[in-house]
């Protein structure tokens, strides 16, 4: 008799299942990793350019305010329904399954475009401070957008692997990059006490007024948004009613006093020009957290380097992690081929959705521009953070009694409605930074919607 050879893919009719082994630590790791990537790298060189210093620590401020309204929104709805897919589940059971599929179409392609900076920001650091890379007789711009899809390519060997193993990598990379930021802005503080001086750097504290703030808090959104990765992970945390509101919390809360912190050190460490620190800060661009700790720190720009790369691994591994269980989640529920649902039997990873999501980074990587992934991956986020909050208020007067609910969002239903409103005009306001990104945006939406009507022809099934 012959003996088949058993599969390493689970078979589609079945419904896939994850792997439930991420604990408290495991996902606040994740959601802070994922966060501090880009907010006080890319920052401090374009927020500064959009809005001053001053600007920039309130942009930080304000943002993680409206972020932590929107945490407390996906905290409620991950403790009535922890599923795999975030926003994509929530707006599925409130609004239907059309809405739903517009929430995980944006919400994906969001997640690609923040991961298209993160790698993007090791291009341009490896490009600028590795000498072998400088020396390279090609243009800048193409070694960059080669490195960034190096760099994709090579976290891909690790997406690959069990999700304990990324939650151990994930944390690791968090430690570590905490730990740099934390000894960069005390260096920045300590800078300021010996020379008072210093204050100077703050000045003039709002140069380009206050209709920039909003353009600002728009366009670093994107550094806010790594506590949907958590909500991801519904089916892959031991104790999800629990767990999931307590990590989107704490790491919005973690992550604002980060920034606002390591800010003001960057800020007051600015070398003296002549000049006005936000406009040399301003004018470096990208750069600006390297080229500041170079003239602050010996080696600055060794430990700069080293620090992006960890930053911008971390956010980047959760970044892949939290966008292939999106894709995973509309494959399952029909809303996409049954394919994107399949799942290694070996490690429990959903392999095909994490093919077409790294695939994706690496080619929109190659195309796009730092500054344009940024704030189009900003914009997305704030739409689906916007329907978040309208998901909420859903659920609570619609599924109430059907509904075990672990954590209520407080000040309901003013909180969000006023979250909508401020999310809505901020997403306008990025238009004054970059009009690519909204052209990119319309783009996707209008391709979501040829799938959606693509879908009419033959519903899908519902997932229960």
């Amino acid at each position: 008799m012959t003996v088949r050879p058993k599969s390493n893919v689970d078979p589609i009719p079945k419904r896939p299942r994850l792997s439930r082994q991420l604990g408290l630590t495991d996902l606040l790791m994740m959601g802070v990793g994922m966060m501090i990537g880009a907010g006080a790298i890319l920052g401090m060189g374009e927020s500064v350019h959009i809005a001053g210093a001053g600007g920039t620590l309130l942009a930080f401020l304000l943002s993680g305010g409206v972020a932590l309204a929107t945490a407390m929104a996906y905290g409620e709805m991950s403790s009535a329904a922890p599923k795999a897919g975030s926003t994509y589940q929530y707006a599925r059971i409130a609004f239907g399954t059309r809405t739903g599929f517009m929430a995980g179409w944006i919400s994906w392609f969001a997640a690609v475009l923040a991961g298209c900076l993160y790698a993007g920001l090791c291009g341009v650091y490896l490009v600028q401070y590795v000498p072998f890379l400088a020396d390279i007789p090609l243009p800048a711009v193409f070694k960059e957008r080669a490195c960034a899809v190096v760099i994709v390519l090579l976290l891909a060997i690790g997406s690959y692997r069990g999700v304990e193993d990324i939650g151990k990598i994930q944390t690791l990379l968090t430690v570590l990059q905490m730990v740099a930021l934390a000894f960069i802005a005390l260096a920045g503080i300590a800078a300021l006490m010996r020379e008072p001086v210093r204050l100077a750097n703050f000045r003039p504290l709002l140069p380009r007024g206050w209709l920039a703030i909003p353009a600002c808090i728009g366009f670093e959104f994107v550094a806010f948004e790594g506590f949907e990765v958590i909500a991801s992970a519904g089916e892959e945390a031991r104790r999800p009613r629990h767990d999931l509101p307590r990590a989107m919390i704490l790491s919005v809360v973690v992550v604002t006093a980060t920034y606002l912190v390591v800010a003001f050190g960057l800020i007051a460490a600015v070398p003296r020009t002549g000049g006005p620190a936000w406009e040399w800060l301003a004018a470096q661009g990208e750069r600006g957290f390297a080229e500041t700790l170079q003239a602050l720190l010996p080696y600055g720009a060794v430990f700069a380097l080293a620090t992006v790369l960890v930053a911008a691994t971390s956010a980047l591994n959760a970044t892949i992690y939290a966008a292939a269980r999106t894709l995973f989640a509309l494959g399952r529920d029909g809303l996409l081929p049954a394919s994107t649902a399949a799942i290694s039997q070996k490690t429990r990873v959903p392999h095909v959705s994490l093919t077409i999501t790294l695939a994706a980074m690496a080619l929109l990587a190659a195309a796009l521009p730092v500054l344009h992934a940024a704030s189009a991956a900003s914009i997305l986020f704030l739409f689906v953070f916007a329907l978040a909050n309208a998901c909420v208020l859903r659920l609570r007067r619609n599924h109430r009694s059907s509904r075990e609910y672990r954590y209520r969002m407080p000040f309901f239903p003013a909180l969000p409605l006023l979250t909508v409103a401020i999310q809505a005009g901020l997403a306008i306001f990025v238009f004054r930074v970059s009009p690519l990104a909204w052209a990119i945006v319309a783009a996707w939406c209008l391709a979501g919607v040829f799938r959606l009507l693509a879908l009419s022809v033959r519903p899908p099934k519902p997932s229960h």
